[in-house]
């Protein structure tokens, strides 16, 4: 009888432990301004086209120009003056903070502060933190973010991003 209620007790906690988990699975895909900083700004260090869907459509394409195709490419040109690959140029933001500074129905101001170090590839920022190994900078950036479309998405000037 005994084996039974620790069977049992095993059991329990394997169920209330797999609800907990689809419960923090929902919680964490709801949709927020700091989530979009987040999501964007990662995108953005690392050289990734798709921080193009965080970012709002009056700031993404002004005029003709493809301001993230410009982006990647006025950085794989600044990488090439000094006789890098774009390689050389990809960062990894970590202990990234957030705070929201305003926030509206549909607009929002959001502060992101954190680190960034250069990641060559995946290993390379642990490897270069492990041995302190090249720089480490500091972000620090106050982004506005609205809502379009019911997805939130950065406008405005933030970090170098071109502005033409």
């Amino acid at each position: 009888m005994v084996q039974m209620n620790k069977v049992t007790a095993i059991i329990i906690v394997l169920i209330v432990g797999s609800f907990v988990q689809v419960l923090f699975f929902f919680a964490d895909g709801r949709e927020t301004p700091s989530r979009a900083v987040a999501e964007f700004s990662k995108a953005y260090f690392q050289l990734d086209k798709a921080m193009a869907a965080r970012i709002c459509a009056e700031r993404l394409t002004p005029g003709d120009v493809d301001l993230v195709d410009k982006y990647i490419y006025l950085t794989a040109q600044k990488a090439k003056d000094q006789g890098f690959n774009i390689d050389f140029m990809r960062n990894k933001l970590y202990d990234i903070e957030i705070e929201t500074i305003s926030q509206s129905d549909t607009k929002a101001k959001i502060q992101i502060t954190g680190k960034r170090r250069v990641a060559i590839n995946p290993v390379y920022p642990f490897v270069a933190k492990l041995f302190n190994l090249g720089g480490t900078y500091e972000v620090d950036e106050t982004i506005d973010v609205v809502k379009e479309d019911g997805q939130w998405k950065v406008c405005g000037n933030f970090f170098s991003f071109p502005v033409n």
